[in-house]
């Protein structure tokens, strides 16, 4: 390692207290580690600022806001913050330990996850920007390293440290831009005032992420993310992705915050309502994009990259039948999509074989009844979506969402890092 703490620090007790064990990450503030508190028994997290930091004009009282204002969120999805303090010039935050993995880490290893899972992850990120945003604290940071998962499925956010109270002095230099640059709101981008729609546009490109297994906007440099999510619009995410939710995420993403939803709340609710609504509509809400590989893709480099990959790529498809693509279009028992001639010969009138040998091609009247029944079948559905939205709004209030459980097992389940499994 070279830079940060040594790892010779290894059983080095800070504040007289914690005892540090094992390195578990290393960050642009600092770097955590587990840590045993002595006095209470129990592993927790500390987060060390960089040395050298410490001196530079701003940092140390950046990392007592962090402290301070973390201390005074109190939420399910929110990792706890402990204590603070400081020991031989290294400044330090002791958190809750969360065993599991940052979401970052899920999605380089699984790709693309599919829009029931992503509802589920970000409804809880949601709900924990919801109380911070209730408290008064904009997060700034939004990202999928923020998030942590445990192995039964819950969100923990957590890194509140570039995060400042609703209306008080900031503690940046005017027009300097903080946040990181994949997942930078436009206003923020642009050094406007950062609001609770600022954390809300974030969340939606981590969701994008999720469900498209690449972020929106990729570029080689820090300055040209930025200019990409003011000036560009985010390609369309794949066709695996239900059309509600895509809707849901489109807007949440729009480059005026007033036109995104109104809290992380409402964002969090519509993006489970649209999972809710495609299942109702026959919808395969599990199916997951094609993993895309490389630079762009989840599997790629976490930093800037150029060159926006479009189309689709190769890989597994989790459709609901065999034999059909998630996107409904036929394919051979190889899994290879058949050319439009061949769907056509395949879906289309078959010959019969009269008892004379001869091959004779089903009459017209044939392909009209297949019409009328496709066309019942469509007014159907549509009667259905109807009724279901007309019982969901009974009651007067506006439309009721189902409640969704804010923890869970995924339907693939996460092999997630555990005490015990590592030692």
């Amino acid at each position: 390692m070279d830079e940060g703490i040594s790892m010779s620090a290894v059983g080095d007790l800070m504040g007289g207290r914690y005892r540090l064990t094992s390195r578990i990450a290393a960050g642009g503030m600092g770097e955590v580690w587990q840590a045993r508190d002595e006095i209470l028994g129990r592993t927790v997290a500390i987060k060390l600022l960089k040395e050298g930091l410490t001196d530079e004009e701003g940092f140390t009282e950046r990392f007592r806001n962090e402290a301070r204002l973390s201390a005074a969120l109190a939420h399910g999805n929110i990792a706890q913050v402990y204590d603070y303090g400081e020991d031989s010039n290294l400044a330090y935050l002791v958190m809750e330990y969360v065993p599991g993995k940052p979401l970052s880490s899920i999605l380089h290893e699984r790709g693309p996850i599919s829009a029931a899972d992503t509802a589920n992850l970000i409804g809880q990120a949601a709900a924990a920007l919801h109380a911070a945003h209730r408290a008064g604290l904009i997060h700034r940071d939004v990202k999928p390293a923020n998030m942590l998962v445990t192995p039964d499925g819950v969100v923990k956010l957590t890194d509140f440290g570039i995060a400042r109270a609703v209306g008080s002095a900031a503690m940046t230099k005017t027009g300097e831009v903080m946040g990181t640059a994949q997942y930078l709101a436009p206003e923020a981008a642009m050094g406007r005032e950062t609001t609770a729609l600022t954390d809300v546009y974030s969340l939606a490109v981590v969701t994008y992420e999720m469900l498209g297994g690449r972020r929106p906007f990729n570029a080689e440099s820090a300055v040209a993310l930025a200019l990409a999510h003011v000036n560009e619009q985010p390609p369309p995410l794949p066709t695996e992705v239900p059309a509600p939710v895509r809707a849901v995420v489109h807007v949440a993403l729009e480059k005026d915050p007033e036109a995104r939803p109104n809290s992380a709340q409402e964002y969090g609710r519509a993006l489970r309502q649209a999972v809710t609504d495609s299942e109702q509509m026959g919808l395969n809400i599990w199916a997951t994009a094609p993993r895309m590989t490389g630079a762009n893709g989840v599997g790629g480099s976490s930093g800037p990259q150029s060159g926006a990959v479009s189309g689709p790529q190769s890989g597994r498809t989790s459709g609901p039948q065999a034999g059909v693509s998630s996107g409904g279009q036929p394919q051979t028992s190889g899994g290879q999509k058949l050319s439009r001639a061949q769907r056509k010969q395949k879906s289309g009138p078959q010959p019969v074989t009269t008892s004379g040998g001869q091959a004779v091609t089903p009459a017209g009247g044939s392909r009209n009844r297949l019409l009328l029944i496709g066309g019942g079948i469509l007014a159907v559905i549509v009667i259905a979506v109807v009724v279901g939205v007309i019982l969901a709004t009974q009651g007067g209030g506006g439309p009721k969402v189902p409640a969704a459980p804010d923890t869970g097992p995924f339907n693939n389940p996460i092999v997630t890092y555990s005490p015990e499994a590592s030692s």
